[in-house]
């Protein structure tokens, strides 16, 4: 029995300030509008397809089985959008923890979406096998503008919500010997509500609306991190750890740092010279495991090989 095979790269996915557009019914034009960027740390994805008499979906993340639904609708999708009946092994291999708002749920569709599209149809564009990937993050409320960002690379705006090839991004320069701290940890109970509840919604709308329109118009790193920070205080997301973490970065001339949306986490941007100090800081709030030293990662995500 034959082994078909394929693998994709997606990078990480760190969001500073958004707004959420969820007016439409249809998964490919709901979104965000916002600004975040993408990281070399991410998730490398080995699709692999064997002949079955039905639909069976196995997903595994740094060798260990889990439920993932985002990355089962992706394969679910395409499998009854190429009238494929096959056995799926789907390994994650990834730099990035989940549920701390580094776009791990986003990077395993995207490469999975890449990686079995390649699979299923060789001439399916990028953006088709991203759309599949945005649309499994907004069904299942894990996100609305990773996938796209995910999809690009390096520091964007996201100035129209939607899909790769709906939605609309412009980049803002940076320096490519930059590098990013990050610390994560779960602990943002506004999480999932942030992206279902109407109260949430509104507060999260309302703090987002200008300062979208100011990164959008003045497109530097310094602006995003400032317009970031005060999303994060207008929209009341910061927790106690964030502020201490921020404070002491501010301390130490660290200042390009701001929360990670949505998680109890922080980035920090930084000379290579400076990730010590910003290491040594978050430690004392996050777990050593939780750090990350990491850099932007200027390609989106692609099939490799």
């Amino acid at each position: 029995m034959s082994v078909r095979l394929a693998r994709a790269f997606a990078p990480g996915h760190i969001t500073g300030l958004f707004r959420i557009h969820d007016s439409t019914k249809e998964p490919l034009y709901t979104g965000s509008t916002g600004a975040g960027f993408s990281v070399l740390a991410g998730t490398l994805t080995t699709v692999s397809l064997l002949e079955s008499k039905s639909l069976d979906i196995v997903v595994e993340y740094n060798k260990k089985l889990i439920d993932a639904p985002v990355t089962t609708m992706v394969a679910r999708t395409l499998a009854e959008k190429y009238d494929q009946i096959f056995r799926a092994r789907i390994e994650h291999e990834s730099s990035i923890p989940i549920g701390v708002g580094f776009g791990a749920s986003g990077a395993g569709a995207l490469s999975t979406a890449l990686a079995l599209g390649r699979l299923l149809d060789p001439k399916m564009s990028r953006s088709s096998a991203a759309g599949f990937a945005h649309c499994a993050e907004v069904v299942n409320h894990t996100g609305l503008g990773d996938v796209i960002g995910q999809f690009k690379g390096g520091v964007e705006v996201r100035t129209h919500p939607g899909a790769p090839g709906i939605g609309r991004i412009v980049s803002i320069p940076y320096d490519d010997q930059i590098r990013v701290v990050l610390a994560g940890g779960q602990g943002l109970k506004a999480k999932k509500a942030a992206l279902t509840d109407a109260a949430w919604h509104d507060k999260i709308n309302r703090a987002a609306d200008k300062l979208v329109e100011s990164v959008a118009g003045h497109r530097s790193i310094s602006t995003f991190v400032d317009c970031s920070r005060r999303f994060a205080e207008a929209a009341g997301l910061a927790t106690d750890r964030v502020t201490s973490g921020l404070n002491m970065l501010d301390s130490a001339g660290l200042g390009l740092s701001a929360q990670v949306m949505l998680g109890d986490s922080v980035f920090c941007f930084c000379t290579e010279e400076g990730t010590g100090s910003a290491v040594d800081i978050l430690s004392k709030l996050w777990e050593p495991h939780e750090v990350i030293v990491t850099s932007i990662s200027a390609k989106g995500g692609q099939v490799i090989g």
